[in-house]
């Protein structure tokens, strides 16, 4: 089986094919891409596709393209596991108490801020959030753009900041951490 983790950031996953459109001394994908280009892979190469914390680096109208490309390289069928920042929830625990303001800052939309404590003032190597996340709002984004089987597993992925990945179905999904304000969506691509 061939897995893609698209946008990998500085979670590099053995036995993925990790991307970015980043390099640098902490993100090293094997695969450099090009904001906005089809990715270099052919139709029906992959599996599996991990999508962490990256559609809300891409901007609003961007992603419809995006996931279109992602469904062109992936096989008929082939699982996609969504994760990333849920506003709502954040808010929700930030009002609790239960998430400190620096969480909630970074989980906004911000385009020209690093608000990860001690780093606020290193450049964010374009890893700002360009819209507001939710698992609404991304379960509907994936359904527009034909995706099926879209359940929400939030609670299904064991709750642990500690984890290193996520085994469901034979497929070693590299989550890096599972924070109570996130959401997690597994949906499949319905070609």
């Amino acid at each position: 089986m061939k897995f893609l983790n698209a946008g990998c950031g500085t979670h590099y996953a053995q036995g993925w094919v990790n991307t970015d459109v980043w390099v640098n001394h902490e993100t090293k994908p094997d695969v450099k891409v090009e904001p906005g280009q089809p990715y270099p892979f052919e139709e029906n190469t992959f599996d599996a596709v991990f999508l962490g914390h990256v559609l809300e680096h891409i901007p609003w109208k961007e992603v419809p393209a995006f996931l279109y490309d992602m469904k062109r390289v992936a096989k008929p069928n082939a699982q996609f596991l969504v994760c990333g920042p849920d506003i709502f929830r954040t808010i929700d625990r930030y009002a609790a108490g239960q998430e400190p303001k620096h969480i909630l800052m970074a989980a906004l939309e911000h385009q020209d801020l690093n608000l990860q404590p001690g780093r606020e003032y290193d450049w964010w190597d374009g890893a700002h959030h360009h819209w507001n996340c939710h698992n609404d709002r991304v379960a509907k984004l994936l359904a527009g753009c034909g995706f099926g089987e879209i359940i929400d597993v939030f609670n299904v992925i064991p709750q642990s900041p500690h984890m290193k990945g996520w085994l469901n179905d034979g497929i070693p999904w590299p989550i890096v951490g599972h924070w109570k304000w996130h959401f997690a969506i597994l949906c499949t691509n319905a070609k």
